[in-house]
């Protein structure tokens, strides 16, 4: 069996992975004083204390340069080793290059050549061998996986395991209830009377089972004596937060919402999100004043009215506010009423866009502005996107627990921003919906961190690249009909119990 831990929370592999590569960074550079600098007025240690904050932030751009190209993902398996590694060395040389300009910064000696090269040298190697093991443990991370199924409802989730097809898991089979047959054309592994022996013999990571299952008491306590035999069993819904970062809507129940709900820590959203939303956007529009007051330029030099649009949205708990942004449409946009803003996820464009406004949103420039709502309070620098009133209203009607999002702060950019382009549909809200879902129960400081690393890959590569998930309509209205079945059957069964 498997036991590598490729399914252990993600954030955390990511956090180490990227710590480490800043660690080595840092260690090589430190190693390398220690060898080569041996100025008559300037020893090795009097360098490393001088210097030490420009190496620091230089081991901090390298990781946050290796994550923004993506080699921390699962993802990144799919690249050739000789792609991968060419991206490290891109990264090293960038990182390079910000350590000389900061050497200028508070130092009067500027770091020598042989030191560069050497400390150049040191940290290669050690993040070459780094990433050649985490390439080799992303290979070797595929785990054995077997459904099991009790009703038809079961069987539904199964198919919609089958659409999503989740990397690094094989599929082996089902193991149906004792007495029940499966419709479906799928391999058959035995009865869940013969759970640890199936484990054993097809060698089982994983068995995933539906909320129905995990209740039935006489096949959890099966469960449990699995788990304590190497095997787990969980939820479908748990995998696709695990491996994927999103939540697919049909698979999430109000068990699994009520107990999202309290997984974000009060703190972190009550005062330290804040401080972070203060300080991020303080620093942002310093830093992206000369960017913005040239985009107000060409906005107003091309094209005729106002250089800011104010548009009402809602915010926390639906409470509306004014959000700014750079104009980027015609002003007769809306003459015929409120509409969806096409284009991104098909490669066209929005013929109501102009040619600088389909630049601004590209590189999402025109969203600069909101900076200011976030100082206001009412955004957050990280969040779900903030909608109009009278689309949140259209959309909660057709999309089940939309209104969630709106428990959170709406956000400049967030996980599903970074991770779906622009959507010019329902069913593209559906798909956004996931990610922000997920980003309500996993939110912390280190993903709000991650969301923004992500967002500079965005806006230097011009768009999410979207982790797009097709189901067949026909197969989502059957299984949204066989969860309405079982809903209804389970209110009955508390009724009847009361």
């Amino acid at each position: 069996m498997n036991s590598n831990g490729l399914l252990q929370k993600h954030w955390f592999q990511v956090t180490v992975h990227f710590l480490l590569d800043a660690l080595l960074f840092l260690s090589g550079h430190i190693a390398a004083a220690l060898l080569v600098i041996k100025y008559d007025d300037f020893t090795a240690t009097q360098a490393i204390d001088s210097y030490w904050p420009q190496f620091a932030l230089a081991a901090v751009a390298f990781s946050s340069s290796l994550y923004i190209a993506g080699l921390y993902t699962s993802h990144s398996v799919n690249r050739s080793g000789y792609r991968r590694f060419f991206t490290l060395g891109i990264c090293l040389v960038f990182s390079a290059l910000v350590l000389i300009g900061l050497s200028y910064f508070g130092n009067a000696r500027p770091l020598g050549r042989i030191f560069l090269a050497t400390a150049t040298g040191i940290v290669g190697a050690a993040a070459l061998a780094h990433h050649a093991y985490l390439l080799y443990s992303l290979k070797a991370a595929n785990e054995r996986v077997a459904y099991m199924i009790t009703c038809p409802f079961d069987e539904g989730e199964m198919r919609i395991f089958s659409e999503i097809g989740l990397q690094h898991l094989d599929f082996v089979g089902t193991i149906p209830a004792l007495g029940y047959t499966p419709t479906s054309d799928v391999r058959v592994l035995g009865t869940t009377s013969d759970l640890e022996k199936i484990a054993t013999e097809h060698r089982l990571d994983r068995i995933l089972v539906t909320g129905k299952a995990l209740n039935n008491p006489t096949l959890c306590k099966r469960f449990c004596q699995l788990r304590y035999s190497g095997v787990t069993v969980m939820p479908l819904i748990i995998v696709c937060e695990e491996i994927d970062q999103h939540v697919p809507l049909e698979l999430i129940s109000p068990e699994w919402l009520l107990n999202a709900s309290g997984e974000p820590q009060l703190l972190y959203i009550k005062k330290v999100k804040r401080l972070f939303d203060i300080v991020t956007s303080i620093s942002l529009l310093v830093v992206s004043l000369p960017i913005l007051l040239l985009a107000m330029l060409a906005v107003k030099i091309t094209s005729r009215g106002p250089v800011f649009y104010h548009q009402r949205r809602s915010g926390r708990f639906g409470r509306e506010f004014h959000m700014i942004k750079l104009r980027t449409m015609r002003t007769d946009a809306e003459k015929a009423g409120i509409q969806w803003a096409s284009g991104g996820a098909n490669g066209s464009r929005d013929p109501r866009v102009t040619l600088v406004g389909g630049l601004l949103r590209k590189y999402r420039i025109d969203e600069i502005p909101q900076l200011w709502n976030v100082l206001k309070g009412e955004m957050s620098f990280v969040g779900p996107r903030p909608e109009r009133p009278e689309i949140i209203e259209d959309l909660a009607k057709q999309i089940p627990y939309y209104e969630e999002r709106m428990m959170v702060q709406p956000g400049i950019t967030g996980w599903a921003q970074v991770n779906y382009p622009y959507g010019a549909s329902v069913m593209d809200a559906r798909r956004k919906l996931e990610y922000d879902l997920y980003y309500l129960k996993h939110m912390s400081l280190f993903l709000d961190l991650f969301i923004l690393l992500d967002t500079v890959r965005t806006v230097i590569f011009g768009g999410a690249d979207g982790r797009i998930r097709k189901v067949e309509p026909a197969a989502l209205e059957r299984w949204q009909q066989l969860k309405t079945d079982n809903e209804k059957e389970a209110s009955a069964d508390v009724v009847g119990a009361a």
